[in-house]
């Protein structure tokens, strides 16, 4: 058996979106996004879902009702597993989804030339905006950044993602293997 919930942490652009889209296309997780629930919302308040605007809305939420309230809100929905957390940021939402005795906390990581490449190539298909490299840098700095680092020691396993998609799904059908072994 698989973990029920799988947890994604990574910096910005080191690839969590496409582990989540490889973990629900391969083996049928649903997608539980954090920066998604966060548009819903900033949808339902007439919001342009930017990323500045996406930032100030979670750290305005994370700072009057707590960082595991995402975490908390998903959990009290009925819900059907497996689902894959995209986009983990703080240690009180893992210890929400550790609940779950299968839990698993994924990292994924790149270089940050090659996230900083990804921004821009996103850029120019409209689904981010063009960054410099110290203007990429300095989005480490805001809150929704600032753990993940020491997130990122915590995590169960870490998966590489500075190579082509075959070696990243190679990487996530070994890690999959192992754990269906462990759990099987």
């Amino acid at each position: 058996m698989y973990p029920k919930i799988i947890g994604l942490v990574g910096p910005i652009r080191a690839g969590k979106s496409s582990v989540a889209t490889y973990l629900c296309e391969r083996y049928s997780y649903r997608l539980a996004s954090n920066s998604d629930l966060l548009k819903d919302i900033a949808a339902n308040l007439g919001m342009s879902p930017t990323r500045e605007n996406l930032r100030k809305l979670g750290d305005s939420i994370f700072s009057v009702l707590g960082n595991d309230t995402l975490a908390r809100y998903r959990l009290s929905k009925p819900h059907h597993f497996p689902i894959v957390v995209d986009g983990i940021r703080y240690k009180e939402e893992i210890e929400i989804y550790s609940q779950e005795p299968s839990f698993k906390l994924l990292g994924v990581e790149a270089f940050e030339e090659i996230r900083h490449h990804r921004t821009n190539i996103l850029a120019s298909e409209g689904k981010d905006q063009k960054l410099n490299i110290m203007q990429f840098s300095q989005l480490q700095s805001v809150r929704s950044e600032l753990q993940v680092e020491s997130l990122l020691e915590l995590a169960d396993a870490k998966i590489n993602n500075n190579f082509d998609k075959a070696h990243l799904f190679h990487e996530i059908d070994y890690l999959m293997n192992r754990w269906l072994n462990k759990y099987g």
